[in-house]
């Protein structure tokens, strides 16, 4: 069987090409295992974008229906603090007038 140093080649050599062939399987193996694992992060990260786009959608419809509103409030709001000042005004007033009678 192994009658020359040639033999001990060719058995060293098919012992070298079934490492190398148990190494390439080991590597696509680990590969095919990563590209899963990176299609089920990406998945992940696209439901997750899609949820953020949902509440920006949201916010942005409630604020666009709010907007409407702000007008109103906004002048109403004025109203108020005018009549608050007015009403202030008055009392300072009538609080001058009290003293300047008791003089």
């Amino acid at each position: 069987m192994l009658i020359t140093s040639q033999d001990i080649f060719w058995l060293v050599l098919s012992f070298i090409i079934l490492w190398v062939g148990i190494c390439l399987g080991f590597c696509a193996f680990y590969c095919a295992l990563m590209m899963r694992d990176f299609r089920k992060i990406t998945g992940s990260i696209k439901k997750k974008l899609d949820l953020v786009d949902q509440i920006m959608a949201t916010i942005k419809s409630r604020v666009g229906d709010t907007a409407s509103y702000i007008p109103p409030l906004i002048d109403g709001v004025s109203k108020l603090s005018e009549a608050f000042r007015k009403r202030q005004e008055a009392k300072e007033t009538k609080k001058s007038r009290q003293k300047r009678a008791k003089k």
